[in-house]
């Protein structure tokens, strides 16, 4: 997946670009201390003359390190320009000059506010700077916690009345067939196969839980008790339609993330079958990733909606930030916790979060608060889900998980029960973390450091403080019904689960 897709393109090759020749002045820098054979030598930005004025005294292979090692640190910074939509310098298309971005504007700014200007955002960015880590500090743990409480006035889960999955499954029990047979199909035969790999599996194994298309249509019908929305059948019908497809590119972006993300980690099995590189190769993985991606690309804009065409595109770019991140902490071995969980967010998180905001933008008269509080909703939602998975790792079977018990560990990753353990066991815990757990007995020192520090206890309770705060976004902002106490009941099922 590229962030240059959808937006920035042209910003995101100046940034590199001057990166790489920053890069490049370094190593001339060096080089001339290094080898005095080519003192004098004149080189330019060409990398063909680059590559044989250095050759001699630097590798090739090196200097390609330090690029993607440089490129990385400045990716991977919290405030990196890298990933800025504004900026000074001319652009390279036509000559022509790159507008200023205006301020981000508030949510309830809509299209037409800023139809006369294309550079202005609609959605104003998340700051991501609350994740509640003061909650879980050390001595503060509660044993109770780790089971999110309810709130106030909603009704106890009911197998037939506000359970999530069974309220859910006229709308979402056939959205694997109707994207595996309507929305991928190719004329190549491999390539068919390939980006319906998850979508077509006659065991069911594939699909997955499909926890983003049951908050997309939980929230659409939860909105339709607003007395203040037009109720005609009609409207209506055409409205769960457009969020019905939402729901579908939704399972779309994340299933193509699930190609990309397995090839880069290797992974052997995925939703408790192969990985699709192992059935189809590297190049066909990633192709029928891109191939989902483009897919969505389309439907998505045939929801002629532009505030739900940025928030879904947004996602996109998080998904690459956070791969992105990914690949710094497993070079260096050692990330911080708020790191991780801003990591957690771009990768898991955003695509809960803007498809619960767009099921919302999507529906009539939807107010700032409802909007908001969809957003909230998604994302405490996600956050809770990636901090469950982190425990479960270490928990888990390979049966119950669908993949490897200590994946994460063997891969050389720190998750959360880590990063806890590290607060205390840092002196010995972060040299481990820092080669990667290669090394013998790695594993297990982690993993008494973990049980000595409650690592795994601190992670659930910090999913469950997510939880929380997820069903007071959605009890605090939709009326009451079956359908809005189906999403608290989903947020508390999300923290409490085994697989």
């Amino acid at each position: 997946m590229s962030a240059c897709l959808l937006r920035g393109g042209c910003h995101h090759r100046q940034n590199i670009s001057r990166v790489i020749t920053s890069i490049q002045s370094d190593l001339k820098q060096g080089n001339r201390h290094t080898n005095n054979n080519i003192a004098g030598a004149t080189c330019t930005n060409n990398s063909a003359i680059i590559s044989r004025c250095y050759s001699s005294a630097l590798p090739i292979d090196a200097i390609k390190s330090s690029i993607k090692s440089s490129l990385l640190e400045e990716a991977s910074k919290r405030d990196s320009p890298f990933w800025n939509e504004t900026t000074n310098s001319p652009s390279p298309l036509n000559g022509l000059n790159v507008h200023h971005h205006g301020p981000a504007v508030d949510i309830e700014q809509r299209l037409s506010d800023v139809s006369d200007d294309v550079d202005t955002p609609i959605n104003k960015p998340d700051p991501l700077n609350e994740w509640f880590l003061e909650s879980v500090a050390l001595g503060s743990l509660n044993g109770e916690r780790s089971v999110p409480q309810l709130p106030e006035g909603v009704a106890s889960l009911d197998p037939h009345i506000n359970d999530p999955f069974f309220l859910s499954h006229p709308d979402v029990h056939d959205i694997s067939a109707t994207i595996g047979n309507d929305l991928v199909g190719t004329d190549h035969p491999v390539l068919n196969s390939a980006a319906r790999y998850f979508f077509n599996s006659e065991d069911g194994k594939g699909k997955g839980k499909q926890v983003r298309p049951v908050m997309v249509m939980l929230l659409s019908r939860a909105m339709m008790h607003d007395s203040s929305l037009d109720t005609s059948t009609a409207r209506l019908n055409q409205t769960l339609k457009s969020q019905r497809r939402l729901a579908e590119i939704t399972e779309m972006i994340h299933t193509a993330s699930l190609f990309h993300d397995d090839v880069i980690d290797d992974a052997d099995t995925r939703r408790g079958q192969p990985a699709a590189h192992r059935a189809f190769g590297n190049k066909m993985a990633i192709l029928a990733g891109d191939y989902l991606l483009a897919r969505a690309s389309i439907y998505l804009a045939r929801l002629r909606n532009v505030d739900v065409v940025e928030c879904m595109s947004t996602v996109i770019e998080h998904l690459v930030r956070g791969e992105v991140l990914q690949i710094k902490d497993s070079r260096t071995g050692v990330a911080d916790m708020e790191g991780y969980l801003r990591k957690n967010f771009y990768k898991t998180a955003s695509l809960m979060a803007n498809s619960c905001k767009s099921a919302v933008l999507l529906g009539d008269n939807a107010t700032p608060e409802v909007v908001d509080a969809a957003y909230r909703y998604g994302k405490h939602v996600g956050v809770a889900f990636q901090l469950i998975d982190d425990a479960l790792d270490f928990e888990g079977s390979a049966a119950s998980l669908g993949k490897p018990a200590l994946a994460d560990l063997n891969a050389g990753l720190s998750t959360a029960p880590v990063l806890f353990a590290a607060e205390s066991h840092g002196d010995v815990l972060i040299p481990a973390m820092a080669r990667k757990f290669k090394e013998a007995g790695d594993i297990e020192l982690a993993l008494q450091c973990i049980q000595g520090a409650d690592g795994v206890r601190r992670t659930k309770e910090l999913a469950a403080v997510h939880a929380e705060m997820a069903m007071e976004a959605v009890v605090g902002a939709l009326e009451s019904s079956p359908f809005r106490d189906s999403l608290v009941h989903l947020a508390s099922r999300v923290v409490d689960r085994s697989r």
